[in-house]
């Protein structure tokens, strides 16, 4: 280990005095007798002036509030053969879209969420009026995730996406 940190030293000291090919022998601790401090050791930036601080600007800062987001993650989106599954935190028995069902709803028709287990409809899935979420309802909740990020799922780019809550749905 001494050899390839005395290797790394040297070619920290050939970089920089210019290649000239430099080595170190062996490095010997020593320890050097107890002195008393005589100076004081804080500089202070009346007897430095270099190293005095030029005040900083604050006037070009802008204070904004923190809000809370409405939403609240509470699952995830994923493709699953050719299902759209959607998992929530909120409710364990996981719900599943057709791929096919999903085209629909880009072309901004609601189609049925079925329960995974037996295939029954438990809601609805539409797009959002904005068109920027793909909406899920499931008694007694509204899910909702962004249409980017289910793009992002149905073209590949991404293996899941974010499924969102209410706030005030979630916390009932």
């Amino acid at each position: 280990m001494l050899d390839v940190i005395r290797k790394g030293w040297d070619r920290i000291i050939r970089f920089f005095t210019g290649g000239e090919e430099v080595t170190t022998g062996e490095v010997l601790a020593e320890s050097s007798p107890p002195r008393t401090l005589v100076e004081p050791i804080s500089i202070t930036s009346e007897s430095e002036p270099e190293l005095q601080e030029e005040p900083v600007d604050l006037s070009r800062w802008i204070v904004t509030n923190y809000t809370e987001s409405p939403f609240e993650k509470c699952g995830r989106l994923y493709i699953e053969d050719n299902d759209l599954i959607i998992r929530s935190d909120l409710d364990a028995r996981g719900f599943c879209i057709p791929l096919v069902d999903v085209v629909a709803v880009l072309d901004g028709e609601t189609v049925p969420v079925l329960l995974m287990s037996n295939r029954t409809q438990v809601g609805f899935m539409k797009r959002s009026a904005s068109g920027k979420a793909m909406n899920v309802w499931i008694d007694p909740f509204l899910y909702t995730s962004p249409m980017a990020r289910v793009m992002d799922v149905l073209e590949g780019r991404a293996r899941k996406a974010a499924v969102f809550v209410g706030r005030e749905e979630g916390e009932g």
